[in-house]
């Protein structure tokens, strides 16, 4: 089942929901040569960087409960951002991308860090929210939270 989430160590926050958009990128760092007049170059030093990660959302419902006032979206946002938020230097969490602990499905980045939050109040029917994080470990895990 499709349901981000943040574990910081203690808490699996699940993000507020629908989550309409969740895109990774992948980056190979390299070094590029040319010789001069000669057709074509080579790369060497190709290696997989961290992994940038954009979610996008709406704050309609939290943790399997409806946001129908300004009020509950309010306090929904500000959950999500105190979960984005690093209290103190060398603090890193977790960022599920799949999280079900009935079929024991997991996929998750670790050592992440929100690179930037965004969120619009505009609409008082729904807010939204575009969030920036960045794993400095490439690989995306297959085990539970705390593994």
């Amino acid at each position: 089942i499709f349901k981000p989430a943040i574990y910081n160590g203690s808490v699996l926050y699940e993000l507020p929901r629908p989550v309409t958009a969740l895109r990774l990128r992948d980056v190979w760092d390299f070094e590029r040569f040319k010789v001069p007049l000669a057709a074509g170059d080579s790369l060497v030093g190709h290696s997989l960087c961290g992994v940038d990660v954009a979610v996008e959302g709406q704050i309609l419902s939290h943790a399997a409960s409806l946001t129908l006032t300004e009020q509950a979206m309010f306090e929904a946002l500000e959950g999500l951002r105190a979960m984005f938020d690093l209290p103190t230097t060398g603090v890193k969490y977790t960022f599920f991308l799949y999280h079900d602990a009935a079929t024991t499905t997991y996929r998750k980045l670790k050592n992440c860090s929100t690179l930037r939050f965004e969120y619009d109040l505009s609409d008082k029917r729904r807010f939204t929210w575009k969030a920036e994080i960045h794993s400095e470990d490439p690989v995306i895990y297959k085990t539970a939270p705390g593994l």
